[in-house]
């Protein structure tokens, strides 16, 4: 059995504690969340053994547990590493589900740390939005630092099967912060462009389902996405620029009428996309 201290119970945390509970496998959660509906909920259902509304009892939750999996934005996750990992000793890992690692991981030096992002969401965040197979068939990226060993990281890998990923990576804070700043954070922005363009209130009725398709993070949890984006503003405006010269490409190429340009970046696209799709058969 494993014994878990869930801290922080949205979205992501709620998803987990009911993955967990529902995966059939040994599992032993004790939760924090300020939310006192969440903790009820989470207890009448089953999905969780204790439960608290405050950090009162976080050291006794932290002695009795094996992994401590913090599930917050990263301002608040960097302030509880801070403030509580002396309560953790080297027989405990330390994780996370936060959307960015290399703050988490560098708070993390003196610990064995084995971070976790699961590739999966909702538009709308909270308890409430929460659901066992959020996580089912998704991508999983697994960061440990130094301290941790390859029983530690198997154990987190263990975990994140159980609750429904299905490919998993093990990669550095950097490179997942890079990866993540394109793969993730600039859709939400290409998004949120498309539906703050003018022309898209107007566009009832014209639609097909391409913008559907490109719109659907444009509803948006402002708070954390606007604090995921800070935490790696570097990567992601780095990305954002790149894909901004892309688009430079077919405005110049327009504005000359230039229909073989126009050709020559289409089909360029079509190579590369079917090669990442072969790629991706073979992953």
């Amino acid at each position: 059995m494993y014994n878990i201290t869930v801290i922080g119970m949205g979205l992501m945390g709620g998803s987990l504690i009911k993955a967990l509970k529902s995966s059939g496998q040994n599992y032993n959660v004790y939760a924090i969340d300020i939310n006192k509906q969440n903790i009820e909920s989470a207890l009448q259902d089953g999905y969780i053994s204790k439960g608290y509304t405050n950090y009162d009892n976080i050291e006794e939750c932290i002695k009795n547990s094996d992994i401590i999996m913090i599930c917050t934005v990263p301002s608040i996750a960097i302030d509880i590493i801070n403030k509580y990992k002396h309560l953790i000793d080297n027989d405990k890992i330390l994780s996370d589900f936060c959307g960015v690692k290399t703050d988490i991981f560098n708070n993390t030096k003196d610990k064995k740390y084995v971070g976790l992002h699961t590739m999966a969401g909702k538009e709308k965040g909270g308890y409430i939005n929460s659901s066992e197979n959020l996580f089912k068939n998704s991508n999983a990226i697994i960061v440990n630092n130094e301290n941790a060993n390859q029983d530690d990281i198997n154990i987190i890998e263990k975990l994140a099967k159980d609750i429904g990923c299905s490919k998993i990576i093990v990669s550095t804070a950097q490179k997942h912060d890079e990866m993540i700043a394109f793969t993730s954070q600039l859709m939400h922005i290409i998004a949120c462009g498309i539906v703050n363009h003018d022309h898209f209130l107007a566009s009832l009725g014209y639609e097909g389902n391409s913008l559907g398709d490109h719109t659907r993070v444009g509803t948006i949890d402002a708070n954390m996405w606007s604090e995921l984006f800070i935490y790696n503003s570097e990567y992601l405006s780095d990305s954002l620029k790149k894909y901004i010269e892309c688009l430079e490409d077919f405005t110049n190429a327009l504005d000359n009428k230039n229909i073989e340009e126009l050709k020559k970046l289409m089909n360029n696209s079509n190579n590369i996309k079917n090669e990442w799709l072969s790629c991706k058969k073979q992953y």
